[in-house]
C-alpha cells in the first residue's frame, strides 16, 4: 500500500496563477505576487482599454469589454518592476471558437470576430466556418467581447 505523502509527491501541482490572464509585460507569473504590495495600482488606470481588473490584488485582464491593444501603458506606469517593455511578450492565451455556440458554425451569417480581428487570424472556410490562426492570433482578445454568442472562449497557457 501506497501511504499518502507518496502518492502526492507525484501529483502535479498547479500553480493558482496559471488560471488568470496577465497583462503581457512580464517575466516570470511568480513576479505578480510582488504586486501584493503595490498600493496604487496604476495599471488598472492606465489601460485605455479597461481590461486590466485587480483579482487576489493582482492585474489581470479581462476580455469582457475590450481586448488589449499592446500599447505598453501598464508597463510605463509599473513602479515595482513587475511590468516592463523590456519584457513585452504575446498574451499567454489561446482563443478557440466553440462551433456549438457560434452562430455561424451553425448556419447564420456573422462576421463579428473576423471584422475586429486586426491581425487577420479569423478566416472562414467558405461562407461559414470561422477558425482561428494561432500563427497570426496575438490574443488580444477584441474578438471575445464582440461575440454575440460568446463562442471564443479562452484556454489559459
Amino acid at each position: 500500500m501506497i501511504n499518502k505523502s507518496k502518492r502526492n509527491f507525484f501529483r502535479r501541482v498547479s500553480s493558482p496563477l496559471k488560471s488568470y490572464i496577465f497583462p503581457p509585460y512580464y517575466e516570470k507569473k511568480e513576479d505578480f505576487l510582488k504586486c501584493i504590495e503595490c498600493e496604487d495600482k496604476d495599471c488598472l488606470n492606465a489601460c485605455n482599454e479597461k481590461i486590466i481588473v485587480i483579482e487576489n490584488e493582482m492585474p489581470i485582464i479581462k476580455f469582457d469589454k475590450s481586448g488589449c491593444t499592446y500599447c505598453d501603458e501598464c508597463a510605463k506606469v509599473c513602479k515595482i518592476g513587475v511590468l516592463s517593455i523590456d519584457k513585452k511578450r504575446k498574451i499567454e492565451a489561446e482563443m478557440i471558437i466553440n462551433p456549438k455556440k457560434c452562430i455561424a458554425w451553425n448556419q447564420t451569417i456573422c462576421f463579428s470576430c473576423q471584422d475586429i480581428c486586426q491581425d487577420n487570424a479569423i478566416q472562414y472556410k467558405g461562407m461559414f466556418y470561422p477558425i482561428i490562426d494561432e500563427n497570426k492570433c496575438t490574443s488580444c482578445g477584441f474578438c471575445v467581447s464582440v461575440c454575440p454568442t460568446n463562442a471564443i472562449e479562452i484556454k489559459t497557457l
